[in-house]
C-alpha cells in the first residue's frame, strides 16, 4: 500500500469528546444531504450509507451494511467500477466517475461519483463516496444528442445566431447547401448566407415576434446564387424574450427549375390552344356562310314560294330547316366559346330591365315547354335596379339553363325562373324536378363538350357546350354560375352578376392581359416564364425601395431572361429614363419623396414617355386604390405579394411579341 496518496485520505482519529461533537455534527449534514453519502472499507464492502442513498436504492441499513458495493451496480457497470475502485486505491482519489445503480424495484439510476480514501492512525481502512442522482441530465443529454442528430440528417440547412447575427450553430445541410465548412460557419456572421447585406438585418429584424417566411435569394461559397424558402423565428428564454435567432433554409433550385420546365410546357400548350381557338373562330364563320344558303333555299321551299309541295317532300324539306337550325345553333356555340377562349369577345353593356329579360327568355322557350306539357313559375323581386351587363349575352344564358331544365324534366313536371337582389349582386336562379345531377359528375358540367351520359346511347342531345359557354359568359361579366343538385331531386342552376358589370367585366381596359391569355393564370400556377440563355426578353424598369422585394423581382425577371434596372426613389428613375426606353415599368406606390404616383404622373406628361406601359407594385389592394393607379396613368395593377403568374400575364401583355 506504499503507493497510496496519503494526503488525499481522510484520517480517522482515536474519538475524544470534542472530536465526537464534530462527528455527530458532520453525520448529521451527511443524514440531511440530498446525495448519497456512503464509505466502503478495504475490500469494497459498505460500511455505512446515509438516509437519501437508503432511499435512493430501495434498501434498508441492515440490508446494505457489509455487502459489497456491486450488490447495487447494474452488471454491465461492474468492470468499470472495479476498475475505478482500484484506481481509487491506487491514486487516492475519483473524479466525476458515473456508473448505474439498480434499485430493489430494478429501476436504474445515473449517478456521478467523487471518492476520496479513509484512513485511521496512518492506515488505510477504506473509501469515502459522495453520489449525486444525474438521470435527469443523461436523460436530457440523450435527447439533445438525438435532437442534434435529427438536425444533422435534415435535407434543410438549420442554423443558429444570436440577436446581433453571429452564428452560433450550423447543422451538416448547411455545409452541403452553402458549401462553407462547418467550422468557419460558427465563427461568422448571417451575411455570408446572402449576396446583399442589407438581407440578413432584414430577416433578423422580422424574427423577432411572430418570425417571418418567404422566398428570398441566397448565396453559395463560390458566389453563385440560389432561390431559398427561409423561415426565421425567435428562440426565447425563461423570461419570454428573444435570446437567439432560428434560421431555416430550404434550397428550391431544382423545384424552380421544374416549375419552369413545366411553365414552357403550359405556355406551348396555351399556344396551341390558342391557335385551336383561332382556328374553331375561323371555321365557324367559314360554316356560316353555307348554312345560309341551306337555310335560306329551305325556307322558300317551305313556304312554295315557287310551287306547292306533295306531303313528302314538304316533310323533307321541313326536316332540313330544322336540322340545320340545329346545326347553326351549335356552329354559334362553337363560335362563342372558341372566340372567349381566344379573348375576342367584347361585351356591349347597357342598363337592363331584370323582369323584361326574365320574361322574354321565357317567353322564347314556351313552345318548348309547351310541348311537354310543363308548369312554368316566374318569380322576379319587385323594384329591382336595372342590370348594367350585356342584353344579349345575359338572354344567352337563362336561354342556355331554360332549355337544359326542360330537356331533363319529365312530361307535366315544373321548371322556374328567379331573379332577386343580394347585395350589389343580380341572382340569376333556373330550377327544374328533373333527373338531377349526381355529386361526382357535377364537376365535369362547365367543360367543354362533357354530358352526364356521354355514352352513344344517350337518351338527352347535346354537345355539352351550353353550360361552359354560360359559365365563360357569367365570368366575363364578372359573375358566375353555381349548382345545387343531387341524382332524381333535379337542379338549381344560379347565375350570380355584379349588379353594374362596368366595375368587374373581364373585358375591361385593365384586364386584358388576362383575356387574351384565358389561362394564363392557372397554367403558369406560380411558375414564370423558362429562362431565355443568351437572349433577353426586353428591359425592365424595376422602381422600388425595399431592398428585399428588389432582390426577389431582380431575381426573378433575370432569370426568365429580362434586363433589369433596379432604382430605390422617383428622381433616379426619371434621371435614368432620360437617356433609356425601357420595355416595361414596375413602379412601386409608396416610394421615399416623391410617391410611385408622382412619379408616373411626369413620366405621362413628358411625350417621349407617354406610352411606356407602367405597372404598379404595392401592398394596397382597394378598389379606390387600384382606381388611383389607374388614374395616375398606369395600365395595370399588381399587389403584393406579387403572385409570378399574374406577373407572367403582364409581361405577356407587353414584352411578347405577337409571334409568342
Amino acid at each position: 500500500m506504499s503507493s497510496v496518496h496519503r494526503p488525499a485520505a481522510v484520517p480517522l482519529a482515536p474519538p475524544d469528546p470534542v472530536e465526537r461533537a464534530t462527528d455527530d455534527l458532520f453525520r448529521a449534514y451527511v443524514e440531511a444531504a440530498s446525495d448519497i453519502v456512503y464509505t466502503l472499507d478495504i475490500n469494497g464492502n459498505f460500511t455505512f450509507v446515509n438516509s437519501y442513498g437508503l432511499r435512493l436504492v430501495g434498501a434498508t441499513e441492515t440490508e446494505i451494511i457489509g455487502e459489497p458495493y456491486l450488490k447495487i451496480v447494474a452488471p454491465e457497470y461492474h468492470e468499470p467500477t472495479l476498475a475505478a475502485f482500484a484506481n481509487l486505491l491506487q491514486t487516492g482519489e475519483l473524479r466525476d466517475y458515473e456508473f448505474v445503480v439498480l434499485t430493489s424495484t430494478e429501476e436504474r439510476i445515473f449517478v456521478e461519483v467523487n471518492g476520496r480514501l479513509l484512513l485511521q492512525n496512518g492506515e488505510l481502512v477504506g473509501a469515502l463516496g459522495i453520489g449525486r442522482d444525474v438521470t435527469e441530465r443523461k436523460r436530457f443529454e440523450a435527447q439533445l444528442k438525438m435532437f442534434s442528430k435529427a438536425l444533422d440528417s435534415a435535407h434543410d440547412s438549420a442554423v443558429m445566431a444570436d440577436l446581433r447575427g453571429q452564428l452560433l450553430y450550423a447543422n451538416l445541410a448547411t455545409e452541403r447547401i452553402f458549401g462553407h465548412a462547418l467550422a468557419a460557419v460558427e465563427r461568422s456572421s448571417v451575411d455570408i448566407f446572402f449576396p446583399a447585406s442589407g438581407q440578413a438585418r432584414w430577416l433578423l429584424d422580422h424574427a423577432v415576434g411572430e418570425g417571418w417566411s418567404g422566398q428570398v435569394v441566397c448565396q453559395r461559397q463560390d458566389g453563385r446564387s440560389f432561390p431559398a424558402l427561409v423561415s426565421v423565428s425567435p428562440v426565447c428564454g425563461e423570461d419570454g424574450s428573444p435570446t437567439a435567432i432560428s434560421i431555416i433554409f430550404r434550397d428550391i433550385t431544382q423545384l424552380e427549375q421544374f416549375k419552369a420546365e413545366l411553365a414552357s410546357k403550359n405556355l406551348e400548350l396555351e399556344r396551341a390552344n390558342r391557335l385551336k381557338s383561332e382556328f374553331l373562330a375561323n371555321m365557324s364563320h367559314e360554316l356560316r356562310t353555307p348554312m345560309t344558303s341551306i337555310l335560306g333555299f329551305s325556307s322558300l321551299l317551305e313556304q312554295q314560294v315557287y310551287g306547292d309541295l306533295n306531303e313528302r317532300q314538304h316533310l323533307y324539306v321541313n326536316q332540313i330547316h330544322q336540322s340545320g337550325e340545329h346545326l347553326l345553333t351549335l356552329i354559334n356555340e362553337v363560335l362563342d366559346l372558341s372566340k372567349i377562349e381566344a379573348g375576342q369577345m367584347n361585351l356591349h353593356l347597357a342598363p337592363i330591365a331584370v323582369d323584361a329579360l326574365c320574361q322574354d327568355a321565357l317567353t322564347m322557350v314556351g313552345s318548348q315547354a309547351a310541348a311537354k306539357q310543363l308548369m312554368i313559375h316566374r318569380a322576379v323581386q319587385t323594384g329591382l335596379a336595372p342590370l348594367v351587363a350585356d342584353e344579349l349575352r345575359v338572354r344567352q344564358m337563362l336561354l342556355n339553363l331554360l332549355s337544359n331544365a326542360i330537356k331533363f324534366s319529365q312530361e307535366r313536371g315544373e321548371v322556374g325562373l328567379e331573379a332577386r337582389r343580394d347585395g350589389d349582386r343580380i341572382l340569376l336562379t333556373v330550377w327544374d324536378q328533373g333527373v338531377g345531377i349526381p355529386l361526382e359528375k357535377q364537376n365535369l358540367l362547365f367543360q367543354p363538350f362533357q354530358q352526364l351520359d356521354s355514352s352513344l346511347a344517350r337518351q338527352y342531345e347535346g354537345t355539352g357546350l351550353g353550360l361552359a359557354l354560360t359559365q365563360r359568359l357569367a365570368r366575363l361579366h364578372g359573375g358566375n354560375v353555381t349548382l345545387e343538385s343531387a341524382a332524381g331531386e333535379g337542379a338549381r342552376f344560379t347565375i350570380n352578376l355584379p349588379l353594374d358589370c362596368r366595375e368587374e367585366s373581364l373585358m375591361g381596359s385593365d384586364t386584358v392581359a388576362q383575356a387574351v391569355y384565358p389561362r394564363a393564370a392557372e397554367m403558369v400556377a406560380q411558375g414564370g416564364l423558362p429562362p431565355l440563355p443568351g437572349q433577353s426578353s426586353g428591359q425592365v424598369l424595376l422602381v422600388e425601395d425595399h431592398p428585399v422585394n428588389a432582390m426577389l423581382l431582380e431575381h426573378m425577371l433575370t432569370y426568365w431572361g429580362y434586363e433589369t434596372i433596379h432604382v430605390s426613389n422617383g428622381q433616379a428613375a426619371l434621371d435614368w429614363l432620360g437617356d433609356h426606353r425601357p420595355t416595361l415599368v414596375l413602379m412601386d406606390v409608396h416610394l421615399p419623396g416623391m410617391d410611385g404616383l408622382e412619379v408616373t404622373r411626369q413620366i405621362r406628361s413628358n411625350p417621349n414617355w407617354e406610352s411606356i406601359p407602367i405597372v404598379a407594385t404595392t401592398a394596397l389592394a382597394r378598389r379606390r386604390d387600384r382606381e388611383r393607379c389607374l388614374e395616375a396613368g398606369m395600365q395595370e395593377y399588381l399587389s403584393k405579394p406579387i403572385n409570378s403568374a399574374e406577373l407572367v400575364s403582364v409581361l405577356a401583355k407587353y414584352t411578347w411579341g405577337d409571334d409568342d
